[in-house]
């Protein structure tokens, strides 16, 4: 009889266990561990398109304007996003991009962020030995469990913010995507990066001559030609950028699957008395986009991602608190049971009526 109550006893003692273990996997376990940025992240992604036009900074530099601008000249980037180290719910996130012009390297940038595991958002707080960008909105990737909303994005070359708005959802490249759109204003360049290979500053005489034979509107350039004598010589030139981005989001994992990208950078200068930047050059004119292969990897990785996050957080729950209760109930009808069989046995009294009842009182 003592194994029988042992018996009942464990299955609802371990039902219970089941039950709880569950619930702490679904409700602790997957957003604490699963579905947040790994500590071993190490995406690399590449994408092709052209530069429509692009100027030679060192042609600039000697004079020659006509040998300055190319046109349709074969364009790849190769983006690697790494966690570099990780310290609670933060991870310190490189983001190094490598862009190459007919096979030739021309820009190379990395930026660094402290960014909390689960909104990819800059943390609040992070170790005081890493060396991050003070970054506002999303930089890397989209969070997991992604949402049908406009979220602020980071353009690390401007060091501004700007809207990415959600579009529609769409079946791309077999996944439900979510589609955001970018439309990133005319901003100042200040990545000290992108600026290191470009003139600084311009001599006179060569911006007189961007003035006659530049690709300039007739307003501005009788603005250059007023503002040039009290500009000194050389003159310092400032740089722009805009871009309209496409980004394709597999919403449940945050994976960007696929991207196409348009940006503009363009060379100028300033109005010392504060009137309207006068673009002068085209630096950049790029539309590019996802590889194939890449496009491929990153269908993978969030078919991993999602086989992750419904294995741990409804699959492991749902048949742990399934055996978790019909443990419960098994330990409690055994129990039920036993005690009925204990009642029921010679010389075992039932419950409710004594052993020895007292003699009737007509007997006595």
């Amino acid at each position: 009889m003592q194994g029988a109550k042992v018996l009942h006893t464990g299955a609802v003692v371990v039902g219970v266990i089941l039950i709880a273990a569950a619930a702490v996997t679904a409700f602790f376990v997957t957003p604490n561990y699963v579905a947040r940025l790994p500590d071993d992240t190490n995406t690399q992604r590449s994408y092709a398109g052209t530069f429509k036009t692009l100027l030679d900074p060192q042609a600039v530099a000697q004079g020659n304007l006509v040998a300055a601008l190319k046109q349709n000249v074969p364009l790849t980037v190769d983006r690697r996003v790494k966690v570099e180290q990780t310290s609670g719910d933060t991870a310190l996130v490189s983001d190094a991009r490598t862009t190459g012009a007919a096979g030739t390297t021309i820009e190379k940038t990395t930026w660094q962020y402290a960014l909390d595991r689960r909104s990819l958002e800059p943390a609040a707080k992070h170790p005081s030995s890493w060396s991050v960008i003070d970054a506002q909105g999303l930089t890397v990737s989209w969070p997991i469990h992604a949402k049908k909303q406009t979220y602020t994005g980071w353009v690390p070359e401007t060091a501004a913010t700007t809207p990415v708005a959600f579009s529609h959802s769409e079946n791309h490249a077999g996944l439900t995507a979510y589609v955001y759109q970018v439309t990133a204003a005319p901003a100042p360049i200040t990545d000290s990066q992108v600026l290191a290979p470009l003139p600084k500053a311009l001599p006179q005489s060569l911006l007189k001559l961007v003035a006659q034979l530049g690709p300039l509107t007739p307003a501005a350039k009788l603005q250059l030609t007023a503002l040039l004598p009290t500009l000194g010589d050389p003159v310092p030139i400032s740089y722009t950028q805009q871009e309209n981005d496409t980004f394709w989001v597999e919403p449940e994992t945050g994976v960007v699957i696929d991207v196409n990208r348009s940006q503009q950078r363009a060379a100028g200068v300033k109005n010392p008395n504060g009137g309207a930047f006068i673009e002068l050059l085209p630096v950049i004119d790029a539309t590019y986009q996802q590889t194939p292969q890449s496009v491929q990897a990153a269908v993978h990785d969030a078919q991993k991602g999602r086989k992750a996050i419904e294995l741990y957080g409804s699959t492991l729950p749902a048949l742990g608190a399934a055996l978790g209760i019909v443990l419960v109930l098994a330990g409690v009808l055994l129990g039920r049971r036993d005690r009925r069989r204990r009642q029921e046995q010679p010389g075992n009294p039932r419950e409710g009526r004594p052993e020895n009842p007292p003699e009737d009182a007509a007997g006595s």
